[in-house]
């Protein structure tokens, strides 16, 4: 009965102790799927609609509730302060934000930053830590930013010419991971499914689309187009909502579309065959995200959870379109616990990580990287739940939500496309970036801390620590053993060949000078060989030398080829030196 007692007591206490221990995010990477925008059938750049702005503005807000302040905030996504982060003033050192240049991409971060850092006004909040300093004259009046203190957080935008734009969109511009998705058109599962899903769209007038799918193109063939088009009309156009509302002949096909629309997205862009897989370029667009989000983390982590200095971000705010979650969901192996995991994630969807620690709450970052773990969150759309729902990764079970951060590292090492020129190389990428690219190039991870010398470098060091000995050892015999060494002078000296040196053209054959020659104008030189005569000599038969006339005299090249040496030098000097006489000319 004794040890009956003291087993429940030490058990009690374990959860006593357990519970005692405290849930401490240090940093956070969000991957966001923009708010709604225009169809892609729409001729036109894509535009994000007001629906689309109010969403997004109302995940950011959601954001800052859980992560900055829930007072100021709402908690639709719960409570879990990350420490340091500024409260009320955006601090762009403290965040990474990052989408492509798509207008209604960064027009939803823009929305979504409205939300997580409001407009901040010096007049109405005059205790504010840099409102004051910011928003004081030296007259003291107060001026408030514009739209009552808008804030103007920065935002790297990568077009298709910046290389850091294949990890916010690894699959565009890369030719061979859209002939894999494409091989999909080849499969009998794609024509079965097209053969036995012909009667939903055939069911579909082509005025429903005024004019921007013809009859012919409303097939599964275009699966994800005639979606979301159809979704947009859904929510904008009362007809069309009518229409598959309440028309009974159209009941299911609306369902139905989506799930064909899902189908096909997910053998493009999902589908994959393992995390150990390095061949699959279909799902691109989620190797190279998941290279980003395992950067962001180590840069953190190398800096030891330093939120101020600017050289990690604890906060990571990423948006794109839906593509890098089919793929990164395939690459986790998320399918395998919920099939909605291969499903288009709605407008506004957003994937969590967070890096965080169980302790005691003081926000100390652990020292140890053992004591640091990694849980996945996916929020579906913007049905908040008052909580963030959270999924293991590859293959854990349900129970393995929390994964130590080492065990996340080498998981993601093994899924991702890091370097520029993997990329270029798997993809056969046409990029301007890519001409020329090599292993040298743009490396979106922190090497690690105790990474081991490659063979490369070690053979430099080699090399150098060779050098250095060999030339004690040399010094050694000179001070010891009385080694000397001398310059020997030669008796003839050397020449270039020529005053042209290595300019000479083949119609200088006969041109030689020696090496401390300076020949006026290419006419004469001065030999250098004996020291006793210092005269100078005439080249013969130079091009150079095949002047028509030396003067008034009329002298011709021919004439001087017959005359002794000394004598054409003495009547080129006697023309030199005739006075300059005037000579009129009409």
């Amino acid at each position: 009965m004794l040890a009956l007692f003291l087993a429940v007591m030490a058990a009690a206490w374990l959860i006593d102790a357990q519970d005692d221990r405290v849930y401490q995010p240090h940093g956070a990477v969000l991957y966001v799927r923009s708010g709604e925008r225009t169809p892609e059938v729409v001729s036109g750049p894509r535009v994000l609609t007001a629906l689309g702005a109010q969403q997004m503005y109302n995940l950011g807000q959601n954001v800052r509730g859980r992560y900055i302040n829930a007072l100021s905030g709402k908690t639709g996504l719960g409570q879990e302060q990350i420490s340091g982060l500024a409260p009320d003033l955006v601090n762009s050192g403290q965040l990474f934000i990052m989408t492509t240049d798509q207008p209604y991409l960064v027009a939803s971060a823009q929305a979504f930053m409205q939300g997580l850092y409001p407009p901040y006004s010096p007049k109405s909040n005059q205790t504010g830590p840099l409102g004051d300093s910011t928003g004081i004259l030296a007259n003291g009046s107060v001026v408030d930013p514009p739209l009552d203190g808008y804030q103007y957080p920065q935002i790297h935008v990568a077009s298709d010419l910046d290389p850091s734009s294949i990890y916010m969109a690894g699959g565009q511009n890369c030719p061979e991971s859209a002939q894999e998705s494409l091989m999909y058109y080849t499969t009998q599962q794609f024509m079965d499914t097209r053969m036995n899903s012909a009667s939903y769209y055939e069911a579909l007038n082509a005025s429903v689309f005024d004019g921007h799918l013809r009859q012919d193109l409303i097939d599964y063939y275009n699966a994800y187009l005639v979606w979301d088009y159809l979704s947009y009309k859904y929510t904008h156009d009362k007809d069309v909502f009518e229409i598959f509302a309440n028309d009974s002949s159209y009941h299911g096909v609306y369902d139905q579309l989506r799930y064909l629309a899902n189908e096909q997205a997910w053998y493009f862009y999902g589908n994959s065959s393992g995390s150990s897989s390095d061949g699959d370029t279909r799902s691109m667009a989620g190797r190279t995200l998941a290279a980003l989000i395992l950067g962001q983390f180590q840069k953190m982590i190398i800096n030891n959870g330093n939120s101020t200095n600017g050289n990690s971000h604890p906060l990571s705010l990423l948006f794109g379109e839906h593509e890098p979650f089919i793929s990164l969901f395939s690459l986790m192996e998320l399918e395998f616990l919920n099939s909605g995991f291969m499903a288009i994630p709605p407008f506004a969807s957003s994937m969590v990580f967070e890096l965080f620690s169980m302790g005691s709450g003081n926000d100390d970052f652990p020292s140890d990287e053992k004591d640091l773990w990694v849980r996945f969150y996916f929020q579906n759309g913007t049905d908040y739940e008052g909580s963030l729902r959270s999924y293991p990764m590859f293959g854990r079970g349900p129970s393995g939500t929390d994964m130590p951060w080492l065990e996340f590292q080498d998981m993601m090492s093994r899924i991702m496309t890091n370097t520029l020129s993997d990329w270029c190389q798997q993809c056969s990428a046409p990029s301007i970036f890519c001409w020329g690219v090599d292993n040298s190039t743009l490396n979106i991870l922190v090497p690690n801390r105790n990474q081991k010398v490659t063979p490369a470098v070690a053979g430099v060091i080699g090399a150098v620590v060779t050098l250095a000995v060999a030339g004690l050892l040399f010094a050694l015999a000179m001070l010891v053993g009385g080694i000397r060494f001398h310059r020997v002078n030669s008796s003839k000296k050397s020449d270039l060949g020529g005053f042209k040196g290595s300019a000479k053209l083949a119609s200088d054959a006969d041109l030689h000078l020696p090496k401390n020659g300076a020949p006026p104008a290419g006419i004469i030189s001065f030999g250098g060989g004996d020291k006793a005569r210092n005269e100078p000599r005439e080249r013969v038969g130079s091009w150079e030398l095949r002047q028509k006339e030396f003067g008034p005299g009329g002298a011709k090249s021919e004439d001087l080829g017959n005359e002794s040496r000394k004598g054409s030098f003495e009547a080129i000097e006697a023309a030199m030196t005739k006075p300059v006489q005037p000579h009129e000319r009409v």
